[in-house]
């Protein structure tokens, strides 16, 4: 299925969620949320395709996939920490939003923190 036809349906659905939120019909929330995960489930789907590719470059090039393993993690993290948020947010809950996205952003930190090592360890035996 193409992302044309996705779009088309996810707009027919907000344009129905619109209406429903208008009469304060209380669904409108959950076709707001099955939206979302309608459209989260078909970018992973096309993900895994990117992440086969990559590794088999990975592969061949003879990186250790290591630390590209921990960076499609904080990406990974940072796709959800964000869609979360964004649906605390439409539902009301801005300060809890708020609290997701300072969440993620430290566990991204420490989910790096290898990354950097390596990086200072680098650095310091050029030196």
């Amino acid at each position: 299925m193409s992302f044309f036809k996705i779009i088309c349906g996810v707009l027919v659905g907000v344009l129905l969620a619109i209406k429903l939120k208008e009469i304060n019909h209380p669904i409108w929330m959950y076709l707001s949320i099955a939206l979302s995960i309608f459209v989260l489930a078909y970018i992973l789907n096309r993900l895994s395709f990117v992440l086969d590719f990559l590794d088999g470059i990975m592969g061949e090039i003879g990186l250790q996939s290591g630390y590209f393993e921990i960076l499609i993690k904080i990406v990974g993290l940072s796709y959800m920490c964000e869609f979360t948020a964004n649906v605390c947010r439409e539902s009301g809950f801005a300060a809890v939003a708020s609290q997701i996205e300072i969440g993620g952003k430290l566990t991204m930190m420490v989910m790096s923190m290898p990354i950097l090592v390596a990086i200072v360890e680098t650095i310091t035996s050029v030196l």
